[in-house]
Parts: C-alpha cells; structure tokens; sequence
C-alpha cells in the first residue's frame, strides 16, 4: 500500500512511518526526495574506482526490491515532477517499471509500504503541488496534527523533562498555536528546548534559543514572549529528571 502523511511541521510525519516499520520489525529505508535532481538517481549512477567505470544501483531499487521493506519518500514535494514522474510505475498497480541501466524490469518485492510526507503552505520554499497522477497512487493519506497537551507533555518527559516543566512548555505551545495570530510552534522545537534544558539552560535560555530567536514575524514574536512569561510566573519545578 501507499501511504500519504500530511500535516504541520515538527508534528512527526516521519516518526510515523520510522515507529510504523519499528513496530513491525521490518527493514525500513528513507530517501530525502529533496536531493534528487535527476530522475536517474532513483536507479543507480556510475561511479570511478582505479580509473575505471562502474555502475552500481541505488540503495532505493535494493529496497524495493526487499519483501517487507518501509520505504519513506520524505517530503516528496521537494523533488521536480520530473523526478517522480520516473518511479510511478512502482508506485501503481503494475509495481514494477523497466530501467534501461539496470537493463532489467525492477519488481517491487511483496509486502513493500511506500509512505509520504507531504509539507504544504506558503511558509514552505522550494516544494512543487503534486500533479493528479503521483497524488492518485496514494488513495489513503493521514492527517496528523500536534499531539493533545498530555501526549506532548508525555514526550517532552521521556527526553529528560520534569513533569512540572513539561506541562508547562506543552501549554507554552498550545497557547500560542491557537491564537489569534497563530505562531506555528512544532514538537521538534520544544524537544530542542529538551534537550538544552538538560545540557543546563534554563528555561528561559532554551526557549529564546530554540524558538524565540528564530521568529521573523514581530508580531508573532511578541505574543510568544508574552506566553514565556506567563509560564515563568510560578517557580517552576527543577529541571532535568525530577518528577
């Protein structure tokens, strides 16, 4: 089956499918759809080694290839149209295409689980709008938002956090995600003041680290530091691994 993933960013698209081929216990291979400028780089390219000229296949064909494999097109939406357009054969019901370099047809291997990640809005630069056919051949497409404040806050502890500063960065974010001028902060960035929280930070530090200083947008700025201080208003409980 193909699988779309959709949904803001740093809400954990890709841990979806990485946790998905955990679970399972099946091989799991992500190509960063972003780095592909040619449609040849899906299939293998040459290489030189001792002033000779050998072709060697992708990593992509050899897990396609693999029954069971989990393979992630991260944000495919950065790769050219024309890119994609060479591997939609694997991607449809045929599940197979021929390559005239590999000079055989490649089969995708029974069991294979082709997922997607999809970043979408004009905050995002260099992405192209999926054209009809590639969007087609993923009929079922999961819409994943930011986790409920429990859930975050339950991640936020499993890296280090106390239970106290934990609640408290999960409402910091809530807070401003539903407000009037929503200021988009993802789980990615609250696990980046995580982690400088425990190399020492205070909270205070991590936040401006992780999330103030990287807003452009004043207002948005404003409304974030004002929801910092809101936070910091009662002592919060020690940092690091108290409970």
């Amino acid at each position: 089956m193909n699988v779309l993933i959709r949904g803001p960013k740093g809400c954990g698209k890709t841990t979806l499918a990485r946790v998905s081929a955990s679970l399972w216990q099946r091989p799991f291979y992500e190509v960063h759809c972003g780095s592909f400028v040619d449609a040849e780089q899906w299939f293998g390219k040459d290489r030189l080694s001792e002033g000779e000229t050998w072709y060697r296949k992708a990593r992509f064909i050899h897990a396609v290839e693999m029954p069971g494999c989990v393979v992630l097109l991260d944000e495919i939406n950065r790769a050219h149209p024309e890119v994609l357009n060479a591997i939609l054969g694997l991607l449809d019901w045929r599940r197979a295409m021929w390559s005239d370099d590999l000079t055989y047809e490649v089969r995708v291997a029974p069991g294979v689980v082709f997922f997607a990640t999809l970043n979408e809005g004009e905050e995002f630069y260099g992405v192209n709008p999926l054209d009809g056919a590639l969007r087609d051949r993923f009929p079922r497409t999961v819409r994943l938002d930011y986790p409920p404040r429990k859930e975050e806050a339950g991640i936020l502890r499993s890296h280090g956090l106390s239970l106290r500063t934990a609640e408290k960065l999960s409402d910091f974010a809530h807070t401003l995600r539903k407000a009037a001028r929503p200021v988009p902060i993802s789980t990615r960035q609250l696990l980046v003041v995580a982690e400088e929280i425990s190399e020492g930070a205070s909270l205070r530090e991590a936040v401006e680290t992780a999330i103030l200083y990287g807003i452009d947008d004043v207002t948005q700025e404003k409304a974030a530091l004002q929801a910092l201080q809101w936070i910091e208003e009662e002592p919060v409980a020690a940092q690091g691994n108290e409970s």
